[in-house]
């Protein structure tokens, strides 16, 4: 009974780690800090800064400079302003979407099996949340090549690269894109528990017989 019990925990405690990834997931998509970067003018980098933070829709930039107070910006993949392209952002979101349908899909089937009576099996719950880790590394892979490419040298849009706004070396990855790994660890550690569950092929109803027919046999000895 023990073995079961332990099984049945192992799989319910995926559920639990579907529903925090499910949540890191909606997170990253609604924030916007997966870039946080400093500016200044070049041709006056002592009297001006600038800060910078964007998620994949949208973002904000406050600029100063010679005295003249802060001054707020906001920008968007709506009005064709966002620092990142458009391959960056949308395969991000993508990959993003279809890891959220696979965490759901395995929170699902973590609930199910561990309410249902009759053994079932775990490889569905091991497939989908393989998916969850596999759509989330995608999500990081293709952010992480857009920030190497062109992040890292420039969140500033033409119009203040005009005026010598530069970002270069100043922008870094911010913390919506460190929920996307947190989400990509949860998923795999869901991965363990079900292996681990999987690794004991024993189960109640197979020992439950044994044991009787042993003590069955010593009785008939006696």
């Amino acid at each position: 009974m023990k073995l079961n019990l332990f099984k049945r925990s192992m799989i319910f405690a995926t559920f639990f780690g579907s529903c925090l990834c499910i949540a890191l997931i909606i997170a990253s998509l609604g924030t916007t800090h997966w870039i946080d970067a400093r500016a200044r003018r070049t041709s006056n980098p002592l009297e001006s800064d600038g800060r910078i933070s964007f998620g994949l829709f949208e973002g904000h930039k406050e600029i100063t400079f010679g005295g003249y107070g802060w001054r707020k910006y906001y920008f968007s993949v709506k009005t064709g302003t966002h620092p990142a392209r458009r391959w960056a952002w949308c395969g991000a979101a993508a990959q993003l979407a279809a890891a959220f349908v696979s965490s759901a899909g395995a929170c699902v089937l973590a609930a199910l099996a561990s309410a249902a009576r009759a053994r079932c099996s775990p490889h569905p719950m091991l497939i989908a949340n393989s998916l969850a880790v596999l759509f989330t590394l995608g999500a990081i892979a293709v952010w992480l090549t857009e920030f190497y490419l062109r992040l890292q040298h420039n969140v500033m849009s033409d119009e203040d690269r005009k005026l010598h706004w530069s970002s270069e070396g100043m922008a870094d990855v911010g913390l919506t894109f460190w929920l996307v790994v947190a989400a990509a660890v949860t998923a795999f550690i869901n991965d363990v528990c079900i292996l681990v569950a999987m690794s004991d092929s024993r189960d109640v109803d197979t020992i439950a017989p044994a044991l009787e027919e042993k003590v069955n046999g010593a009785i008939m000895l006696y």
